[in-house]
């Protein structure tokens, strides 16, 4: 703590699987910094990875209405232990956290679904020409990012509150229902799906991503997602 301090930390909190109870031999230390700093940083410290996230308290709070963030910030702060807390930057914080709810983002959450969905078009337009050109590499890449970033755009559409990506696809799956953890089982190649497999499943995650969030599309957005649909 010490060290944190003197390199400009006015508040510590600890979040994350240690905070949790959840911790194994393998676990990281997660530590949310009040204070100005590197912004993100990982050390070694007696053998155990450390994350450091550092901001002040004004951008700490600015994450509390970012549907992007808000995953994972809000039940952070909600579940962290206050280790330091030298003005009470932490302590509001944390209690601004507990009072937070999906009200607090109105119109701003559908927004960036619409939005984020929507930027996928190009993701899906990329994966049907790399297949129809035999580029592998570049094929697969466009899957794992449909795989991978789809669910997080569910997350905030479902208003889900995950804190750890560990738990991310699985909730989302749970949500979405057996159709969406089929494919998504298969673009993940979980049971050894060949290539060809793996990357249909990802382009069917998108179809029923788009389904289920039509309506929040506009006209332009719904143009784009058919135009990659059709595709």
């Amino acid at each position: 703590m010490p060290a944190l301090v003197g390199r400009g930390a006015t508040g510590v909190v600890l979040t994350g699987s240690h905070a949790r109870g959840g911790a194994t031999g393998r676990s990281d230390l997660d530590l949310v910094i009040v204070g100005e700093g590197p912004g993100y940083l990982l050390r070694v410290c007696d053998d155990v990875l450390v994350s450091e996230a550092w901001a002040g308290e004004e951008a700490h709070r600015a994450e509390f209405s970012r549907p992007s963030e808000v995953g994972t910030s809000i039940p952070g702060w909600r579940e962290g232990r206050i280790l330091y807390d030298a003005d009470g930057a932490a302590g509001r914080l944390k209690n601004e956290a507990q009072s937070w709810s999906w009200e607090d983002l109105c119109d701003r959450a559908d927004a960036w679904v619409a939005e984020e969905l929507a930027g996928f078009a190009e993701e899906v337009q990329k994966l049907a020409a790399s297949l129809e050109l035999g580029r592998k590499l570049v094929a697969a890449a466009q899957r794992d990012v449909l795989a991978l970033r789809l669910a997080r755009v569910l997350a905030v559409h479902h208003r889900l509150l995950y804190g750890t990506e560990n738990v991310l696809w699985e909730q989302v799956g749970e949500r979405m229902g057996e159709e969406w953890r089929r494919a998504q089982d298969a673009a993940f190649g979980i049971d050894g799906e060949s290539f060809e497999a793996s990357c249909a499943a990802a382009l069917s995650l998108f179809d029923l991503a788009a389904d289920c969030v039509a309506s929040l599309l506009d006209e332009r957005q719904a143009a784009v997602v058919g135009h990659a649909r059709a595709r």
